[in-house]
C-alpha cells in the first residue's frame, strides 16, 4: 500500500497515523527540565516543502534512538508522532500544534547528493536595532575570527567569536558549554571557511558595551542552505579586507560604533525607564546631571583587558581571574550621577572615558590624590552640573546581606555635542512644561582652572608636572611580575585599553615624587 505524504498543516491531534516529509532547521543539544525529577529532552524545528515550521521533542531514552538521525538541513520521512496543542507562547508558526517522537515513531531519511534550500523563511534582526532586546529570535552573520577556549570559575566553558554582517559593526559572539564542545570547535577549525551562520534566541548582553552570547535555549545553525546565507558569504568574500582592518583596529571593542548615538524615537523619559527597566534591563534617556552625595573614592582598580574591578593594587600584573588573560591592574573612573529630565530622576553610575569627558579629572589624578586625602567633590559637583547627556543604561540586581538590590549603570554616554542631531528637552518637575536646554547649544569645554581653589590648582599642577617628568624617563625593567620600580608605577595606569597601547611612565606617592615633596614642603 503507497503512503500518502501530509503537509504539516493538514497534520491534527484527531488522527493516529500521518507521514510528512519534512526538512530539519534545528536540532538542539540535550537538556534537562527543571521540574523534580528533573527530564532530559531534546528540541527540533522541522519544515515541510511550504515552509511551514513545526517543533518537535524527543524525551528521557528516546535521545540515543534517535542519535544519528534527524540532522540538521537534511530530508526526513516522519511517520506516527503523537501530536499535541500547543501552547501559543512556544509556536513557531501558524501551525497550531506540536509533535513528540518516540522510539515507536518511525524515521526514514530521503536519501538524495544534497537537500535541497530551506524553504523556511527568517526574519533577523540588525545589529543596529540588538539595544531593543533582551533576546533576539535570529541574526545572520558570518564568522569571522576565533578566540581561544576558556574555563570559568563556575566550572562553564566558553569560546569567543568575532561576527559580522553586512552592516560592517564586528561583534563580539561567546558560546557557552555545549555550544563550545560542538559548534564551537567545528566553527574554531574551519576559520579560514567564511562560515555564515543563523543564531536563534540568543541573548543581548551589555558586557564590551554590546555582544552576544548563547543560552541553553539557543540554536546555532552553520552554513544553512539559504539563499540569504548564500549571499551574505559572497557579500563578505568581496569585502574581506575591509572587515580584516575593522578587525585589527578592535572596531568590536569601540563603544561608539557598537552603540552610536541614538534617534530621538528611541529616547524614553526617565519616569518610563524607572517604570519599565526591570523587564527590558536597558534604555536610552536623556537629561541634565548632577553628582550623587556621600561619595568618598571616585576611581576603582580594575584589569585593563576586561575592565572588571580587582582588589589589587594598581600597578600589579596579573592572571585576570575573569577573563583569564595576563594584564596590568589600572585606575579607573566612577562618578555615581542622577540623571533627571524633570519626569524623573535616576540614580546610576559612569565609568572611564564616558565619565572623564564630563569632569576636568583622570583617573590617574583620582588615584594619586586619593593617597594624598584630597576631596574634589565640590569642584566635581560644579562640572557636572554643567551638562546634559544621553546615555544607555543598563539595570542590574546584585545581593547585599541576602537581599536582591537593584542598581543602574550607564554603559554609554554621549554629550550635547556629541548628540547634537537630538533634541536636549528638559521638563520642569513643578509646571512639567518642556523647555530648551541650554547646554546643547552653548555648552563650551571648560577650562581646568575655573573649578579650583588655588592650593587644589597647586596639587593638581604638581601631578600634571610629575607625570610629565615620569614620562620622559625609559621604561623599567623587571622579570618580577608584581615587582614595582620604587617612585613609579607601571605603564597604562588610569588609562582605558585603548590609550593604554601607548606606553607611559606614571610617578607615584612615593618619597622623591614632586607631589610629595609639595606635600612635605606644606607641612
Amino acid at each position: 500500500m503507497a503512503r500518502r505524504c501530509l503537509s504539516v498543516h493538514e497534520v491534527n491531534d484527531k488522527m493516529r497515523r500521518w507521514t510528512v516529509l519534512v526538512q530539519v532547521v534545528e536540532k538542539s543539544h540535550v537538556l534537562t527540565s527543571n521540574r523534580s525529577p528533573p527530564i532530559r529532552f531534546q528540541r527540533l524545528v522541522l519544515t515541510d516543502s511550504e515552509g511551514t515550521l513545526v517543533s518537535a521533542v524527543i524525551y528521557g531514552n528516546d535521545i540515543r534512538y534517535f542519535s544519528n538521525l534527524l540532522q540538521p538541513f537534511k530530508r526526513y520521512y516522519i511517520t506516527g508522532g503523537i501530536v499535541k496543542k500547543q501552547d501559543a507562547k512556544y509556536k513557531v508558526s501558524d501551525y497550531q500544534f506540536s509533535w513528540m517522537l518516540h522510539n515507536k515513531t518511525l524515521v526514514e531519511e530521503c536519501v538524495e547528493p544534497n537537500p535541497p534550500l530551506l524553504p523556511c523563511t527568517f526574519e533577523f534582526t540588525k545589529f543596529e536595532d540588538l539595544f531593543r532586546f533582551a533576546n533576539t529570535e535570529n541574526v545572520q552573520t558570518v564568522v569571522v575570527t576565533a578566540f581561544a577556549t576558556k574555563e570559568q570559575n563556575n566550572g562553564c566553558t566558553t569560546r569567543g567569536f568575532i561576527v559580522v554582517n553586512e552592516e560592517k559593526k564586528p561583534m563580539l559572539l561567546t558560546l557557552w558549554n555545549e555550544f563550545e564542545q560542538n559548534q564551537g570547535t567545528q566553527l574554531a577549525n574551519s576559520i579560514g571557511n567564511a562560515n555564515v551562520i543563523i543564531g536563534m534566541k540568543l541573548k543581548i548582553t551589555t558586557f564590551n558595551y554590546l555582544s552576544l552570547t548563547t543560552k541553553p535555549g539557543s540554536g546555532l545553525l552553520i552554513n544553512p542552505p539559504t539563499s540569504e546565507a548564500n549571499a551574505l558569504k559572497d557579500w563578505y568574500n568581496a569585502n574581506k579586507e575591509e572587515i580584516a582592518e575593522l578587525i585589527q583596529q578592535m572596531a568590536y571593542k569601540d563603544s561608539s560604533k557598537l552603540l552610536p548615538p541614538p534617534s530621538s524615537n528611541d529616547i524614553i523619559s526617565v519616569a518610563n525607564a524607572l517604570n519599565t527597566l526591570k523587564d527590558v534591563k536597558t534604555a536610552w534617556i536623556t537629561g541634565k546631571i548632577n553628582l550623587s552625595p556621600r561619595q568618598q573614592k571616585f576611581w576603582f582598580e580594575a584589569c585593563e583587558n576586561c575592565q572588571k574591578p580587582i582588589n589589587v593594587d594598581v600597578g600589579w600584573v596579573m592572571r585576570c581571574s575573569s577573563c583569564k588573560e595576563e594584564s596590568r591592574v589600572i585606575a579607573r573612573t566612577r562618578v555615581g550621577i542622577a540623571v533627571d529630565d524633570g519626569t524623573g530622576s535616576i540614580n546610576t553610575v559612569i565609568f572611564g572615558l564616558d565619565a572623564e569627558k564630563l569632569i576636568p579629572f583622570t583617573a590617574l589624578q583620582f588615584w594619586e590624590a586619593h593617597t594624598e586625602e584630597l576631596n574634589f567633590s565640590a569642584e566635581l559637583a560644579s562640572a557636572l552640573g554643567k551638562h546634559a547627556i544621553v546615555c544607555f543604561i543598563r539595570y542590574y540586581e546584585s545581593n547585599y546581606q541576602g537581599q536582591k538590590e537593584g542598581k543602574y549603570n550607564i554603559v554609554k554616554a554621549y554629550t550635547a555635542e556629541e548628540s547634537a542631531h537630538i533634541p536636549m528637552a528638559i521638563t520642569t518637575a513643578e509646571t512639567n512644561e518642556i523647555i530648551p536646554d541650554q547646554q546643547a547649544t552653548v555648552l563650551q569645554p571648560t577650562k581646568k582652572t575655573e573649578f579650583f581653589s588655588p592650593s587644589t590648582k597647586k596639587i593638581l599642577d604638581a601631578i600634571a608636572e610629575s607625570s610629565t617628568a615620569a614620562n620622559e624617563l625609559p621604561p623599567a625593567v623587571t622579570t618580577a611580575k608584581r615587582a614595582l620600580v620604587f617612585g613609579t608605577v607601571p605603564p597604562g595606569i588610569g588609562l582605558d585599553s585603548a590609550e593604554a597601547n601607548t606606553p607611559t611612565l606614571l610617578s607615584t606617592n612615593a618619597p622623591g615624587s614632586p607631589l610629595k615633596k609639595r606635600r612635605d614642603d606644606e607641612l
